[in-house]
């Protein structure tokens, strides 16, 4: 019996010994604001809520217009993310330009569909009237100025900077910014 307890003891002590204490895995730490990026959350959550912000972005711009309206022949582009390169467009950025669209014509704006093929194209998926393939696109369109915009993105929510262009010298011929909540662009 006095063995056995020795014993025992001495591979419990062992047991005891050996085992290696591992440090806990630590989450990365990802800032409040990050986690609103697109990289992270890509669905918009309430486009009833999301279009009321756009009409209320469309309506300042409409109010700042320094043009005649009947004069613009306007294109929409996709909204970018305000970084260096000002080439990221997400699902945010672009669900704003299709309602900004609809939301500027409504207000009087000649708006052109730049994205829309000459033709349709038909095949066994589908048919299809838009495009972003340049050369796939008409070409006989007369734009003179685009309305653009960026997204930033802040601790209260994103910031909308929107503005209609000139592309004949590149003046601003109207500017809006929105702040839309993080509760109303992206699911929570």
């Amino acid at each position: 019996m006095k063995y056995l307890c020795i014993l025992t003891a001495a591979f419990l002590s062992g047991c005891i010994s050996n085992t290696q204490q591992t440090p806990p895995v630590e989450a990365p730490v990802v800032s409040e604001v990050e986690i609103y990026h697109p990289s992270y959350r890509i669905y918009p959550i309430n486009d009833y809520l999301l279009d009321e912000y756009v009409e209320q972005l469309a309506m300042k711009l409409i109010e700042n217009l320094n043009a005649e309206p009947d004069a613009v022949r306007l294109a929409v582009s996709s909204f970018v993310d305000l970084d260096g390169s000002l080439q990221t467009a997400s699902r945010l950025g672009n669900q704003l330009a299709e309602s900004m669209l609809t939301e500027i014509q409504a207000f009087g704006l000649n708006v052109v569909d730049h994205k829309v093929m000459p033709m349709m194209r038909i095949d066994s998926g589908g048919d299809y009237s838009y495009s972003r393939d340049v050369l796939q696109l008409n070409t006989k369109g007369h734009i003179n100025a685009v309305l653009s915009g960026t997204l930033l993105y802040k601790e209260n929510g994103v910031v909308i900077n929107s503005r209609i262009t000139s592309l004949e010298n590149q003046s601003i011929l109207a500017s809006a910014k929105y702040v839309i909540p993080y509760s109303v662009a992206f699911d929570n």
